[in-house]
């Protein structure tokens, strides 16, 4: 299904999907209206770093800025908010209603707590924010306190050792030295600015929630109802379209088609497969509407039906009745039949419609010494006009000592090329694969045929399920 067709399915069914959207948007609007209101406080916080001396950088800042930000999210502040909050929450619920995030370059942080009214949204806010201080406060403490420790430690040492020593030893005056000098040192270590975290907004919570958003939901469920329901209308229309949705293919390609089913094509290439051929073999031959065609046209409307595999199988099995049979490739835009039977590509049907002759183009084929075979021939600008023209209809009447031509076309739904061919043929035979032909493709192609003159004569359904007949050979 193109593009086109695909908005044309949308358009036509425009009143069901409005329904549907709206009527889903109104639910939405409603359910979302009840749901529990979720509001959220916010404090500014200040973080000034360490003067060491050399002035204040702001990357410095706003490094900190982002680290105590990360801070404030751990178990250890979200659990102390908690517990400070006075509200009835645990510590995986302040986790989960916690948040902070560094704002600018500056050196500011922001504190976010959610809950359901603004009181205790500001509440947990606000825990949040005395917790997260309190914790970089311990922290600097505590490494203050292991940055004095080896100091405190030495010095201890120097106090017992000139303790032990006699009066006026004269050692205790050294030793007393380097018990000032540890002091000197402890105290500046003490007088070191630490990095400062401060409020610089207390929590404040706005009236309007940050969720539900009714209005927003329902504009949302509208739209994705209405896109959700305009492909769920295409998809089962695309399947619906489809020939043989139902058991009875036979009866369906009938109906739709208006023609007979000449032969079904099992999948495979094993002994139903060549019986098959046998099938279509003779009820193309005994066909009284055709009057026992002697030109036959193998067309479809699409590229993937297997058309070429027909074509030839078809003309193998007539061939094996002693009867002279000639394929042609007419599908010039794709030729595949000199692959498929180990021929030379050129000279070929384009050869001699350009004027060579036709019995050099004429191909035996290794095992089939009744059946020959007219390659595609090297590449033209405008098949069509080729194949169209007075040359390709001289082309079959040269050939009327052969008893069956089979004509391979380009799809009729791609190419003219096709409706050119069949026209000039005695009989055309379409081919369907059954999970992949659509009724309303199938019934303009054959409308189309139908315009161009061609004598559609009947249908063969390739691919289908493998019918077991070995028990009737066994019994």
């Amino acid at each position: 299904m193109d593009l086109a067709a695909h908005f044309r399915i949308i358009a036509r069914a425009w009143k069901q999907i409005l329904i549907a959207g709206v009527l889903v948007a109104v639910a939405m609007f409603f359910w979302s209206n009840r749901a529990e209101r979720v509001y959220e406080a916010t404090a500014l916080l200040a973080v000034t770093p360490s003067d060491t001396g050399l002035g204040i950088n702001a990357d410095q800042a706003t490094f900190l800025a982002k680290s105590y930000a990360l801070y404030a999210e751990t178990p250890r502040v979200t659990a102390a908010a908690a517990k400070s909050s006075g509200l009835d929450i645990t510590a995986n619920d302040a986790a989960s209603l916690i948040s902070a995030s560094a704002v600018g370059d500056l050196g500011f942080l922001e504190v976010y707590a959610k809950g359901p009214s603004v009181s205790e949204a500001e509440q947990l806010s606000s825990a949040a924010t005395v917790a997260l201080i309190d914790a970089v406060r311990a922290q600097q403490t505590a490494s203050l306190a292991q940055d004095i420790a080896p100091i405190q430690a030495q010095r201890v040492i120097l106090q017992k050792q000139l303790s032990n020593l006699p009066a006026f030893d004269p050692q205790a005056a050294s030793i007393q030295a380097n018990i000032d000098a540890l002091n000197k040192v402890e105290a500046e270590r003490r007088a070191q600015p630490a990095n400062r975290v401060n409020v610089a907004a207390s929590a404040h919570a706005s009236s309007t929630p940050i969720s539900p958003h009714p209005t927003r939901s329902a504009v949302v469920a509208f739209l994705l109802t209405c896109i959700l329901v305009g492909e769920l209308i295409v998809a089962s229309r695309a399947i619906g379209d489809r020939i043989g949705r139902t058991g009875d293919d036979d009866a369906d390609v009938a109906r739709i088609t208006g023609l007979p089913v000449l032969g079904r094509i099992p999948k495979g290439e094993g002994f139903e497969t060549v019986e098959a051929f046998r099938v279509l073999r003779t009820n193309l031959m005994v066909l009284e509407a055709a009057g026992r065609p002697r030109t036959v046209a193998v067309v479809s409307n699409t590229q993937d039906a297997g058309k070429s595999f027909i074509s030839i199988n078809l003309a193998q099995s007539a061939s094996a009745l002693d009867d002279k049979v000639v394929l042609i490739d007419a599908d010039l835009r794709r030729p595949t039949i000199h692959e498929q039977l180990s021929v030379p590509r050129t000279p070929g049907l384009t050869s001699v419609l350009l004027g060579s002759d036709l019995s050099e183009a004429l191909r035996k084929v290794a095992e089939s010494p009744f059946l020959r075979v007219l390659s595609s021939g090297p590449p033209v600008e405008d098949p069509s006009a080729i194949l169209g023209a007075r040359a390709f209809r001289v082309v079959l009447d040269t050939l009327r000592a052969v008893r069956l031509v089979v004509v391979d076309t380009p799809p009729s739904g791609l190419f003219s090329d096709a409706l050119a061919v069949a026209s000039q043929c005695d009989a055309t035979i379409f081919v369907l694969d059954l999970k992949n032909s659509k009724q309303q493709q199938v019934r303009q192609a054959l409308e189309e045929l139908q315009r161009a003159g061609a004598n559609v004569v009947g249908v063969v359904v390739n691919r289908t399920e493998v019918v077991n007949r070995s028990a009737y050979y066994e019994a």
